[in-house]
């Protein structure tokens, strides 16, 4: 600003009510690709941003319907801390009720396990083996350790019949700093020797 132009501060995780916003045409892709009902949507929460666009888009595209509960999985921060902040956001988009909104609608729930970016071995074990049976990779940092928290810590015989989707928002480069924890002897995948270092447990290409 003292050289005369005006910079743009994209805060944490781009979680402000514009970087919302990306969300509320993302939730109308999703509407567009599943006939059923939804009756809950699963996502890791790391700053905020995406639950509360997720949310909101949500709230619009089903407003003459149930819309879905959101469990948003803490990866880092307490559950109160997200409470207050992602209701800030959605008032910042403009959302009268903010904060009943979000006792009604989003169930947040701790999943940081040792901390952010801190993985368990039963962690990376089931996000392995996941990979395995389904070849979806989930990374340890967001996706991973959210859906592991929810299979082992929340789902329960009230979700069963129930329409539950998994919304994996990315975080690939959080598995580069994971390779020497995840045991591949118990998975069906061997790493790829890519530079013929004849590495133990690889397969040279």
């Amino acid at each position: 600003s003292s050289k005369g132009k005006r910079p743009y501060c994209i805060p944490v995780g781009g979680s402000n009510a514009l970087g919302s916003w990306g969300y509320i045409e993302a939730v109308q892709e999703l509407i567009n690709q599943i006939e059923n009902r939804i009756d809950h949507v699963v996502l890791a929460c790391g700053s905020g941003g995406t639950v509360a666009g997720i949310s909101a888009g949500l709230a619009l595209a089903l407003a003459n319907e149930r819309a879905p509960i959101v469990h948003a999985v803490g990866v880092c921060d307490d559950p109160e801390y997200f409470r207050e902040f992602i209701a800030g956001i959605l008032t910042n988009m403009g959302m009268d009720g903010a904060d009943a909104f979000v006792k009604e609608k989003l169930r947040l729930h701790q999943g940081k396990g040792l901390g952010y970016a801190a993985s368990t071995s039963e962690e990376l074990d089931f996000q392995a083996k996941f990979a395995t049976e389904t070849g979806v990779v989930l990374d340890p940092v967001y996706s991973g350790k959210a859906l592991y928290h929810f299979v082992t810590n929340v789902v329960d015989e009230t979700f069963r019949n129930s329409t539950v989707v998994f919304w994996h928002t990315g975080g690939s480069l959080g598995m580069y700093d994971k390779v020497n924890q995840v045991d591949l002897r118990t998975s069906a995948c061997s790493r790829l020797d890519l530079y013929g270092k004849g590495d133990p447990g690889s397969t040279i290409i």
